[in-house]
């Protein structure tokens, strides 16, 4: 048997828990944080695009190959 009484383990484990919870929603987090940026990143780029699309198509650009 285990030398630590069942209320006392039982406070232990619901920290240990409590922890778990709390490090598994900061990983959440940043994950969440990591899609928005990319997410930003595409939407530029995008834009990019259609703004370049629409001096090219203005004569603004030249595109020499």
């Amino acid at each position: 048997m285990s030398s630590i009484p069942a209320p006392v383990r039982q406070v232990l484990q619901a920290r240990s828990d409590a922890t778990l919870q709390k490090i598994d929603m900061a990983v959440l987090a940043k994950h969440l944080d990591v899609q928005q940026q990319a997410g930003d990143s595409v939407n530029e780029l995008l834009q990019q695009n259609a703004t370049i699309q629409r001096q090219l198509a203005a004569g603004y650009l030249d595109v020499r190959v």
